[in-house]
């Protein structure tokens, strides 16, 4: 792209030129941040379950959330991790401690025999949790 540059008195002067080149690379490395960031913002914690559905379920997402998953199998995961059913009170304690306001989300598959739900907010009603909720997907 070559811009002409004339004084008042028509007389031309040098010819500049504006290399777009460096402008588009930096549009790109921006755009590039922004689709790489909001796929890591709106990333579940948990694992990749079988949820149950639900009509009335709120779509929540919060950054500060710990995720409980319970597999078909039975095995316990806290945010990815797996983790007894024993462990489950203390580090749940940590949390709370640590952050009274932080969301505890329980992710169970839909097929999870519903004693492991029972069994986990048991273990979370022990250590005074308070901020507790089910996910599901959205009919």
């Amino acid at each position: 792209m070559t811009i002409k540059l004339s004084d008042s008195d028509g007389d031309e002067g040098g010819a500049g030129e504006i290399n777009m080149v460096p402008l588009i690379d930096v549009l790109f490395s921006i755009l590039t941040f922004f689709v790489l960031a909001s796929i890591f913002l709106t990333r579940q914690q948990g694992l990749s379950l079988d949820l149950p559905t639900a009509k009335a379920a709120k779509t929540t997402q919060m950054s500060e959330q710990v995720t409980l998953s319970v597999t078909k199998e039975g095995k316990f995961f806290l945010n990815k991790e797996s983790i007894d059913l024993k462990s489950i009170g203390p580090a749940i304690k940590a949390v709370v401690e640590r952050d009274p306001d932080r969301l505890i989300v329980i992710a169970g598959d839909k097929s999870v025999r519903y004693k492991h739900i029972v069994n986990i907010l048991d273990e979370l009603r022990q250590v005074n949790a308070t901020r507790i909720a089910m996910a599901t997907d959205t009919k």
